[in-house]
């Protein structure tokens, strides 16, 4: 009888002392674990920014077997690869308000307010230099452009073109590298153009230094490429903080023109410049422009309907006229200001129109170009910043251009009468990947005629000017 009892006490004792086991050691986890420490949970964890590594840029002995087109752009390029986010996510974007707000405006002491802007921002992770030495000579090749300085228009050859026209953009004082960026942006945005029939609008001036000269043969012939073919290298002086994309200005789409952060630009000497105006003054242009006879509420007066890249004004409703709107780009050219990213504020019976950069703001910022070169980057690291998903070839030879060497350039408008050839300008080097969420070609255009019209160069000798419209 006692052996059965005794049996029974020592498995209860060994129960016991198993639960007191995994008691004890639930309580050491509780103590140490952060699931269970409310001291751990007290602290937050650090907020670690992701970036997705793009693959690194070719060094140079494997840029030359590029050019040479024996090695694919598939193995050495991979994808390019982004930091993504809406502008509306930054913290340090400004952040639109509910339409309803509107309503609550002080009529005596208010700012336009921006509705919600969800434009995507590329951030390009920076790449290392590619360290791309091929050059070719385009002293053969001859364009036909239209100077807005003279007013006329010219041909010339290219090297000579390039010369005038870099000189006339950004001219020698800046940056070896920056200046470099523009030369290539500069060609490839010739070919673009040549390759579609048209003659392009830009700024020519004379008098360039053995510089400039050694910085166009430094980098001659070479062109931004996407997906094999020469890129619609378009720019401005500068942009308002972020560039904007061809689509939201010209209605066109093209896959390596987006929404890019351009983050000194507001060291620009033309950034927050002011234009004032009473209140007399703004009704007269109005009722002029849209010939209607505006209401006695000035906060009405402009109602922004769209804001993209930051501050860059879209559609526009005036005086609650939901069936009169108007574009940024009309309001700039009213009111004269340098871009169509600008603030609109009220105050003591004056409106003061406040534009950030300058120019339409698609592309390569010149003064971002500029500022990044002053903090150590390549032309080829800047071309590629502000030109998503490209990288750098050298151009084939541009038979059409050779055999225009003829022409005369007084008063001859025959290039935009010299057919295009059915297929974009090709290079020796091999094709780049597509982003991964594009699918198709970026298709060309003409420019819409309503710009911000810019007649006179930047005050400062370092400034951009001209082209930064086309």
């Amino acid at each position: 009888m006692m052996k059965p009892i005794l049996r029974t006490a020592a498995a209860h004792a060994g129960r016991f002392a198993a639960g007191t086991a995994v008691v004890w050691c639930i309580g050491m986890l509780m103590l140490t674990d952060s699931s269970f420490n409310n001291k751990k949970i007290q602290q937050p964890a650090p907020v670690t920014e992701v970036r997705a590594q793009s693959a690194p840029a070719p060094a140079a002995p494997i840029a030359e077997e590029l050019a040479a087109d024996t090695v694919s752009a598939v193995d050495v390029y991979g994808f390019m690869r982004f930091k993504k986010a809406a502008i509306c996510d930054y913290e340090f974007a400004e952040k639109g308000k509910a339409s309803e707000e509107l309503d609550k405006l002080d009529p005596d002491d208010f700012t336009v307010e921006y509705p919600l802007d969800n434009t995507e921002v590329y951030e390009p992770e920076l790449r290392d230099p590619v360290n791309f030495t091929s050059t070719r000579s385009v002293a053969d090749e001859y364009y036909t452009v239209y100077d807005e300085i003279s007013g006329t228009t010219q041909t010339l050859n290219g090297h000579e073109l390039l010369c005038q026209m870099v000189y006339s953009e950004i001219g020698e004082s800046w940056g070896e590298e920056a200046i470099k960026a523009q030369i290539v942006a500069a060609y490839s945005y010739l070919r673009f153009n040549d390759s579609a029939g048209l003659k392009p609008t830009v700024g020519l001036k004379t008098g360039y230094s053995s510089k400039i000269d050694r910085l166009v043969s430094s980098v001659e012939g070479q062109t931004v490429m996407y997906n094999g073919k020469i890129i619609n290298a378009v720019y401005s002086a500068s942009t308002a903080g972020y560039s904007t994309t061809a689509k939201n200005i010209w209605g066109v789409d093209y896959p390596y023109l987006k929404c890019v952060k351009s983050e000194y630009d507001e060291e620009d000497p033309n950034w927050g410049i002011e234009k004032t105006y009473s209140k007399e003054e703004v009704k007269e242009i109005l009722e002029d422009k849209f010939d209607i006879e505006l209401s006695d509420d000035v906060t009405k007066w402009f109602i922004i309907e769209e804001v993209h890249s930051g501050k860059y004004i879209g559609d526009v409703t005036i005086d609650g006229h939901t069936e009169l709107t108007c574009t940024g780009i009309t309001l700039c050219n009213l009111f004269g200001v340098k871009s169509n990213a600008m603030e609109i504020s009220f105050k003591d019976g004056t409106f003061t129109f406040t534009s950030y950069g300058w120019g339409h703001g698609v592309g390569m910022s010149q003064w971002g170009a500029c500022l990044y070169a002053r903090r150590g980057w390549t032309y080829d690291q800047i071309l590629f910043h502000y030109y998503i998903d490209t990288y750098l070839g050298l151009s084939d030879v541009n038979e059409k251009a050779v055999q225009r060497g003829g022409i005369s350039d007084e008063g001859d408008s025959s290039a935009a009468d010299i057919p295009a050839s059915s297929d974009t300008v090709t290079t020796t080097t091999a094709p780049a990947i597509a982003p991964p969420d594009e699918t198709s070609d970026a298709a060309t255009t003409t420019v819409p005629e309503e710009q911000p019209v810019v007649t006179t160069a930047p005050a400062d000798d370092n400034s951009a000017g001209y082209s930064d419209l086309i």
